[in-house]
């Protein structure tokens, strides 16, 4: 029996080849450039970069809406009671949803542990450094716990936004970029460092300065972070 082998032709009727009938696929692949390596690169650098300011910014406006949220509730919030309620360990009782404020209008100083200067009109400044809050979470039945500060920070003409690093008895809670606004930071302390609701809170500030060192003002004092409120939901 005959055997018959199939051809292939092209639109002129020329016998195609193996190479041809496969689209050249033996032929070797050019490996990409290093220029062309560089650029790919490049491009998704420039993708991440803009992918990270849109994050900023959205991160920029959920502050925004959290500073106005706690502004108004800070507003509404009543005067405290004369007669502070304290812990068995001796710490300040902080009552959930009720704001403690650190202006001069308030007598809050309990909750301040040390590193702060004297209350102001719209709050109190931190010095040098390190900062430490002290508070007692109220009937605390266990489970976590939202901790909202109010901060605002002295920010040097030309330099880069400050962070602070935040620990609560010890636990850190992570870093935290501030502005020379008033925004909202939010601590979510577990229930391995709030121990029997007792919380010594240490706020580490990067770039403490004065005013009169880098020619702003005629104030010595040295900057660490300015604290408007602590809030407990």
């Amino acid at each position: 029996m005959a055997c018959h082998l199939e051809t292939r032709k092209d639109c002129r009727g020329r016998v195609l080849n193996e190479d041809e009938e496969t689209g050249g696929s033996s032929l070797p692949v050019a490996e990409p450039t290093a220029k062309a390596l560089h650029q790919r690169i490049d491009l998704l650098e420039a993708k991440l970069d803009f992918c990270l300011s849109l994050l900023d910014r959205l991160n920029h406006f959920s502050e925004l809406v959290l500073a106005e949220v706690h502004a108004q509730r800070r507003d509404a919030a009543p005067a405290s009671e004369s007669g502070q309620r304290w812990s068995p360990a001796g710490y300040p009782i902080v009552r959930r949803n009720e704001p403690v404020r650190f202006t001069n209008a308030f007598d809050n100083s309990a909750f301040l542990a040390s590193g702060w200067f004297e209350p102001e009109p719209w709050g109190t400044w931190g010095h040098d450094a390190l900062q430490v809050l002290r508070f007692a979470l109220e009937d605390y039945k266990g489970g976590y716990v939202d901790v909202h500060l109010t901060l605002q920070c002295f920010i040097a003409p030309g330099a880069d936004r400050p962070t602070i690093d935040v620990a609560a008895n010890g636990y850190f809670l992570g870093s935290f970029a501030l502005r020379s606004m008033p925004q909202v930071v939010r601590l979510r302390l577990p229930p391995s460092c709030i121990g029997e609701g007792d919380i010594s809170l240490h706020m580490t500030f990067s770039t403490p300065v004065s005013p009169l060192a880098v020619g702003v003002s005629q104030d010595p004092r040295i900057f660490g972070i300015g604290l408007l409120m602590l809030d407990v939901s």
